[in-house]
């Protein structure tokens, strides 16, 4: 079958769906999945979530040439699964400049700063809006907490960042999307996880030692293995 043939209206679809959406749990991006099927797909044969990852994949053979990405991640806060469309560029925030403006930019850069930096990757919701002082230049007043708060909730939508019990969290999105970004402008606060080497910004401490692994990792691990992988005593830390 030829590449025009095997890429179809399917996967421009779900493509466009998932730029538009930026983040869609594996649940969401399923039906969607099969809504687009049922409009798109003239051969009405049953999707299941195994067509869904070879359309992905196929969108993703496409979509690199691009700095573009399908990325799907486990995300420890809501110990959810999630599709993220992802850009790989270095510095992805810039691509958001005829988008918002540049204090809201500067509001984006200095809240992902502040996370980033906090010992567990949070922050209360009062200190996010607080760092709109920060926002101020040369002839230019801080961003308004109003707009800041409009700001949260649609970077929300978007995945970039969670609002969970009065705390905001970097969402799934920036998880992946600004892995890059953290770890070269702020390496001596990045943590890798030991089982799998990716960094990781949220997950399970063991009960024994400083180690903080993705539980998801960690979940696997324990099918075959009881200890911990760090201090190898026992593991006891439900998950």
């Amino acid at each position: 079958m030829s590449e025009n043939m095997s890429y179809t209206n399917v996967h421009r679809a779900f493509l466009q769906a998932c730029s538009n959406h930026g983040t869609l749990s594996t649940s969401q991006a399923f039906n969607m999945y099969v809504a687009i099927c049922a409009q798109h797909d003239d051969s009405h044969s049953i999707p299941s979530e195994a067509d869904l990852a070879s359309v992905i994949e196929a969108i993703n053979e496409r979509i690199y040439r691009f700095d573009q990405k399908i990325a799907l991640v486990h995300y420890d806060p809501t110990d959810m699964d999630f599709y993220v469309f992802v850009s790989l560029q270095e510095s992805p925030i810039d691509l958001q400049q005829n988008v918002f403006t540049a204090p809201e930019l500067h509001f984006f850069r200095v809240l992902l700063r502040e996370l980033a930096l906090s010992e567990d990757h949070t922050l209360a919701l009062i200190a996010c809006l607080n760092l709109t002082n920060d926002t101020a230049s040369e002839g230019m007043k801080p961003l308004a907490k109003t707009r800041a708060e409009q700001l949260l909730q649609e970077w929300e939508q978007l995945g970039y960042f969670l609002t969970l019990d009065d705390k905001c969290y970097l969402g799934p999105k920036a998880v992946v999307e600004f892995e890059k970004y953290i770890t070269r402008n702020y390496a001596d606060v990045v943590t890798r996880c030991c089982l799998c080497n990716v960094t990781i910004f949220y997950g399970v401490k063991c009960a024994s030692c400083p180690q903080i692994l993705h539980k998801d990792c960690m979940k696997k691990y324990l099918r075959r293995l009881t200890n911990c992988p760090a201090c190898k005593t026992l593991w006891s830390v439900p998950l």
